[in-house]
């Protein structure tokens, strides 16, 4: 493999180790965010997550079906 070749290839892995560590970064800052909210106004860190996860993604009626699908066979089986 050529000098230059070697070289473009070591930068674009070096930029995939800095997006790396920006995402351990950002990881980190959400999870003391959770934290935060938890112990300021006692909400658990799952509901924060899915509360957070689904405002993301824009997706109440699938997790209002998912639930209503849940709720009935939790009353199938009770």
């Amino acid at each position: 493999m050529e000098h230059a070749l070697k070289a473009e290839v070591k930068k674009e892995i070096n930029r995939i180790v800095d997006l790396m560590i920006q995402a351990d970064s950002i990881r980190e800052s959400i999870a003391e965010l959770k934290k935060d909210i938890k112990n300021e106004y006692a909400i658990p860190v799952t509901t924060i997550t899915k509360v957070a996860t689904i405002i993301r993604k824009q997706n109440l009626d699938e997790e209002e079906q998912k639930w209503d699908e849940i709720k009935e066979w939790v009353d199938i089986c009770s």
